[in-house]
């Protein structure tokens, strides 16, 4: 005899409960996500979290903390989370002594200002300064520091004559020497002065192999004529030239 199937059972009746379950999550998941939306566009609202703060750290010596405060305020609106960040940067770092601005937002009202200023290594042609990437900036010349090495150069050559004259300091150091001036001019003729206002011709080829010259010859006997010399010419294949100051005649062979 076949079973009798229970009374009032249905075999939709798990089908239908799995429907419900799976409309009741639906409907749980878009709760959440519209209450996250209404969440991030009350977050957003100025009136909501305004930026009360902005604090300024970092070594500042050229430029002063208020003025920067005073460049970026314009661009302090809006929320803590949709501050404009960039624009805030990008009014610092137009102030001629502020290298780099990072922005920090520390919660829940306040921004934090990381200020790396400009640091001059040289003087650039007349009315500019190269900074130690070798950068030309331009602030007012009332801010230019004292005693920088003084570069000369065409447009665009800041970089390649900032490292040169590295290069060459640091191989005239061993014989006492220091650099007041380093040119460089169209045709790419190199002129080096020195703060005794000794002067040093290279030219235009085999600049390093001239230098390297000098520095060989300086250090073995001209340099006992310091003193008495205004200009060292190597612009020679296997010698050199010497214009001596005024009234001073050593005695020179100009052996090399």
């Amino acid at each position: 005899m076949a079973a009798r199937r229970p009374v009032g059972a249905s075999r939709n009746q798990p089908r239908e409960k799995g429907r419900e379950l799976h409309y009741m999550r639906d409907a749980a998941a878009v709760f959440v996500l519209l209450a996250f939306v209404v969440l991030i566009v009350y977050l957003q609202r100025e009136e909501t979290l305004p930026i009360l703060h902005v604090t300024v750290e970092g070594e500042m010596r050229q430029t002063d903390r208020n003025d920067l405060i005073q460049a970026v305020m314009p661009f302090v609106s809006g929320s803590f989370l949709n501050v404009n960040v960039a624009g805030i940067r990008a009014a610092g770092e137009a102030l001629p002594w502020v290298y780099q601005v990072r922005v920090r937002r520390v919660w829940p009202d306040t921004l934090h200002l990381i200020v790396e200023e400009q640091r001059a290594i040289a003087l650039w042609n007349d009315d500019g300064l190269v900074n130690i990437r070798g950068e030309v900036f331009f602030p007012n010349p009332d801010t230019f520091p004292q005693g920088l090495v003084q570069l000369h150069g065409p447009e665009g050559t800041n970089v390649m004559v900032a490292r040169r004259l590295v290069e060459i300091q640091q191989q005239v150091s061993m014989l006492g020497l220091r650099i007041s001036a380093l040119s460089v001019d169209a045709r790419r003729s190199w002129e080096v002065t020195f703060t005794d206002d000794m002067k040093l011709l290279l030219g235009r080829a085999n600049g390093q192999a001239r230098l390297e010259r000098f520095v060989k010859v300086f250090a073995n006997e001209l340099g006992r004529y310091q003193a008495d010399i205004e200009v060292v010419d190597m612009r020679y294949t296997n010698g050199l030239a010497v214009v001596w100051r005024s009234g001073q005649q050593p005695d020179f062979n100009g052996t090399v």
